[in-house]
């Protein structure tokens, strides 16, 4: 690979915005997002042997053990287009923070950002009770805020759409008290280790408006990416 490729860092709490931004920023060309969230979720959808490992944690909104989380990440980052990555979601754990950094290595990524979402409990109940899946395209909707043009049914490619496990009110009370607790100390990590690189945005923010920051933000800090002003204006 060319030394010119470049990654980016999103972490937020469950709910704070991290897919919608995510899938937005994947939409542009030189994009190329690891949404470690929909992975797990389509791998354990097809059932596949890693599938049916990872299943249990998240039905209990646990972290998935880093062994299997890298088998997941590798085959990912194996199918790479484009001159940036974008993790969505990882790491999540200070265990992780390793990982990706071998993981970057051997990709020969250099790191260009870290971006922290901030949203309280209640926004991410009220967002993630609302939220549905494609579980053959991995596009997202809120039955509240984002739906889709008929009702449980995906706009891109027909399929019906699910609520996943862990968006049930009792699991994401869960996955946000392991966020504080295993994910926060990451973010920690990162203000420390490379403050320069690293900004906090609202999750409260517009999914327009976050996007517009965070890219702007990104055409500074990364030399690699070409200038989507214009391309972005035109969608």
């Amino acid at each position: 690979m060319s030394q010119n490729k470049c990654a980016a860092v999103l972490l937020g709490p469950p709910g704070s915005g991290k897919t919608t931004l995510a899938e937005s920023l994947g939409a542009r060309p030189c994009v190329f997002v690891i949404e470690v969230g929909n992975l797990l979720e389509k791998e354990v959808q097809r059932g596949t042997p890693l599938g049916q490992q990872i299943k249990p944690f998240k039905a209990a909104g646990k972290l998935v053990p880093p062994e299997l989380l890298e088998r997941l990440i590798c085959g990912a980052l194996a199918k790479v287009r484009g001159r940036f990555v974008l993790f969505d979601g990882f790491p999540r754990a200070v265990a992780q923070i390793e990982m990706l950094f071998q993981l970057l290595e051997d990709q020969h990524l250099g790191l260009c950002a870290v971006f922290v979402l901030t949203a309280d409990l209640q926004t991410a109940i009220t967002r993630l009770n609302g939220r549905r899946i494609c579980p053959n395209c991995g596009a997202v909707y809120n039955i509240r805020t984002k739906p889709p043009k008929q009702t449980g049914v995906c706009d891109r490619c027909g399929w019906g759409l699910i609520q996943r496990e862990d968006d049930r009110m009792e699991v994401v009370r869960e996955r946000f008290k392991i966020y504080e607790g295993e994910t926060v100390p990451v973010i920690e990590f990162f203000k420390g280790q490379f403050g320069h690189l690293t900004w906090e945005e609202s999750g409260t923010l517009s999914s327009d408006e976050l996007e517009d920051r965070v890219w702007r933000r990104l055409e500074q800090a990364n030399p690699c990416l070409p200038n989507n002003t214009a391309n972005q204006q035109s969608q």
